[in-house]
């Protein structure tokens, strides 16, 4: 069992999900939050920083469906991506957002008295 965390913008928040419910993926949660970024420029020195608002969506998955569902959200913010918002240097469309799999211990159905990978 493991806990998918992506890191998106609000904007790719619709296009993710809708791609996740195509690979049979609906159980979610998805969160509204403030990202800290400092920017640097074309030099590595530091610019400007600030806050940016960002979406969190969370995924317990199953083994069986851990490939699926990183490969999914990854295609689908990479299409989502609009390249006038972030650039790299030399001008190519640089890639937002964050993804993280993490273990998952345990799982509790609180409403069944379901234990493990079945809770999922």
């Amino acid at each position: 069992m493991r806990l998918v965390v992506a890191v998106l913008r609000p904007s790719q928040l619709e296009a993710v999900r809708q791609a996740l419910a195509a690979v049979h993926v609906t159980r979610l949660t998805i969160c509204d939050a403030q990202g800290y970024h400092a920017s640097t420029d074309d030099h590595g020195l530091r610019g400007e920083s600030g806050i940016v608002q960002e979406s969190v969506m969370e995924i317990a998955v199953n083994d069986d469906f851990l490939e699926r569902t990183v490969d999914t959200i990854r295609k689908a913010m990479l299409l989502g991506d609009d390249p006038s918002t972030d650039t790299a240097p030399d001008g190519s469309p640089r890639p937002s957002g964050r993804l993280f799999v993490l273990p998952i211990h345990d799982a509790v159905q609180l409403y069944r008295d379901v234990r493990g990978p079945e809770a999922i």
